[in-house]
């Protein structure tokens, strides 16, 4: 009950601010999270011997998500003043150190992995409309949701025994269904300019790649021997954990809505 109930407020807080509020509203909302998730992903660097600079990478972070959201600004820039980070952060420390040489890649990485895809959903809301970036989030929720029950009903056969013991391939099966029908029909009225074969073969390619988010986020807590990113989330988990599946799939949704064909109905 907890999980639902915690699940059920935050979605409500997602779309209410993703419908109502403006794209810079949104853009608050999304840097607040890309921090929130970055100082799970810190920790978790930390338990695997990969410290990072936390304060320079979580402004790192911010700006990332910043740059990638707001139309027309270069994230070039920031990108660079990431690397100089990540080479100052081993410098400083004076002495060759195999644990501060892959600080520099999580530096480097932290930004990226978090600060473009939540960046780039909020650029999807500025250009598409917030029935475009709340159709990606509604796939993913429904996908989420389907692997969900579909594993917990019909799941006997692992589908990654080594690094998740809770997904099934039942559960992978009801996440695609339920997510590319998500995409195809709910994108019939949100996303109308993208043919209907289009938006199914998106809908799946955005449940697996969210899938291959989600067991890559497991990859790292289970390295770093932890259940969950955090415990803030009652039921949930961490910021981290709730995020993992977006994480990958919003940066192929814009891909496809900036450089896929010029849809002709």
């Amino acid at each position: 009950m907890t999980r639902v109930l915690s699940g059920v407020v935050l979605a409500s807080a997602v779309f209410a601010i993703a419908w109502l509020a403006p794209p810079e509203g949104l853009l608050g909302l999304a840097t607040v999270v890309a921090i929130l998730a970055f100082l799970e992903l810190a920790a978790l660097c930390r338990g695997l011997g990969a410290p990072l600079l936390t304060a320079p990478t979580a402004i790192a972070t911010a700006a990332t998500t910043v740059t990638a959201a707001w139309p027309g600004v270069s994230m070039l820039p920031v990108l660079v003043a990431t690397i100089l980070i990540a080479v100052a952060g081993v410098l400083i420390h004076g002495q060759p150190d195999r644990g501060r040489l892959a600080g520099v890649a999580a530096t480097v990485f932290a930004p990226l992995y978090l600060g473009l895809p939540l960046g780039g959903l909020v650029n999807v809301r500025w250009l598409d409309g917030r029935e475009a970036a709340l159709l990606l989030v509604v796939a993913i929720i429904v996908s989420d949701t389907s692997q969900y029950y579909a594993g917990r009903l019909f799941g006997r056969r692992l589908l990654a025994p080594a690094i998740s013991p809770k997904k099934t391939v039942a559960g992978a099966v009801g996440g695609f269904i339920g997510g590319s029908l998500a995409m195809t029909l709910l994108g019939a009225v949100w996303l109308p300019d993208v043919p209907s074969p289009v938006r199914f073969l998106l809908g799946l390619a955005i449940v697996a790649v969210g899938i291959a988010g989600d067991l890559f986020e497991s990859v790292i807590k289970r390295a770093a021997q932890v259940k969950d990113s955090s415990g803030l989330i009652p039921g949930h988990g961490g910021v981290l954990d709730r995020i993992d599946a977006l994480l990958l799939a919003a940066p192929v949704y814009l891909v496809v809505l900036r450089f896929g064909p010029r849809w002709v109905q």
